[in-house]
Order: C-alpha cells, then structure tokens, then sequence
C-alpha cells in the first residue's frame, strides 16, 4: 500500500522504489535482484509461450491436413509447461500478483505493519527454501522416469519448479530488504489489468 506522501517511481508494473528513500547499498541489491530475476523470467515466459503455442497450433494442423497429430506433441508441452508456470509466478510475486491477506497488517501502526509484513515475506522464503531443497531430490532420482516417445526424464519438471522457487526466494528476499529499510509502503500494489479489476 504506498502512502501519500510516497511517490513509486518508474514505469507501471516495475517494482515499487519510493522517492523518499535515497539509494542505497541494499536498495541497490534488492533492485539488482528485481531486474535480474525480471529479465530472466520474462525471456523464459516469452520462449515457452511461444514454444508452447507453436507446437499446438502445428499439432491441430497436421491433424487435420496429415490424418494425425505428431507422437511428440503431447510429450513436449508437459516439460515445457512447468517453466512457463514457475517463470510465471515469480513475477506475479515480484509484482504483488499472489493472493494475500491485506487487511488484518492493515490494522495495526505502521511499524506492527512493517513487523508483520517482514514475517510473513520470511515465511514464504522458507517456504520456497523448502520447495527448493524436496524438488531437487525427487528431480534427482526421477531420471529413470522416460517419456514414451521423446525418452525426455521427468527431472526437467522438477528442476523448474525448483528453479521458479529460486527465483520467488530472489524476488522476495528484494522484498523483505526494502521493508526493512522503506517500510510497508514498499509492498507492491498489482495494476488493475493483474488483479482483473
């Protein structure tokens, strides 16, 4: 929730950096972080999108001109899926996408809010610490589990969704430095267009 008085600067849908607050060291990792994990995401959500789109629209025509779709059609899109999904939710979280509970920090004084807020963002660091830490092990001895056509192992779907947690924790952790040193004013408010207002 920005404040009045706390102007975000920078295009919509950036993340929030408040004109108050000079620069500084920490500020500058947290927007470090913001940019890399942005960029990084966007390129993988525009690759596997397009990838994904590509090979179902050539899917439904070689069924219909060819008399069947290719043996690889289905294969391919439930290994590329996940990294779009991850890509996906990393920057819902980077941009304040995710479902949240706004009001109860709400009510409390700026610095409960803040307190509240800095816990609640720890929580889903470990939470994804965690995700982390299990899908790397099940992605490790999925290896064995092929696909029929394309022999592609189940790993690859659990490496992105370790990989999207990687990125949540990156994005989150920008988050928690900016409301230790901002406050809650840093939290980031999704436009009409993601909230579907």
């Amino acid at each position: 929730m920005t404040r009045p008085d706390d102007v975000p600067t920078g295009a919509p849908g950036d993340f929030p950096q408040v004109t108050r607050h000079p620069p500084t060291p920490m500020l500058r990792l947290a927007d470090g972080l913001d940019r890399v994990v942005s960029i990084f995401c966007r390129g993988i959500v525009l690759v596997t999108g397009l990838a994904l789109l590509l090979l179902l629209f050539g899917n439904v025509v070689a069924r219909y001109t060819m008399g069947g779709g290719f043996s690889f059609a289905q294969e391919l899109p439930e290994r590329i899926f996940p990294f779009f999904i991850m890509a996906g939710a990393a920057l819902a979280a980077q941009h304040g996408g995710h479902m949240a509970v706004e009001m109860l920090p709400e009510l409390f004084g700026r610095r409960v809010e803040q307190a509240v807020r800095i816990l609640a963002q720890s929580i889903v660091i470990l939470g994804h610490a965690v995700m982390v830490y299990v899908t790397v092990k099940v992605a490790n001895i999925s290896w064995i589990d092929l696909s029929p056509v394309l022999n592609m192992p189940a790993s690859y779907s659990y490496y992105a969704l370790a990989g999207g947690s990687v990125a949540i924790i990156a994005v989150t952790t920008a988050l928690v430095i900016r409301l230790f040193i901002i406050g809650p004013e840093a939290m980031p408010v999704p436009t009409p267009e993601e909230t579907g207002q």
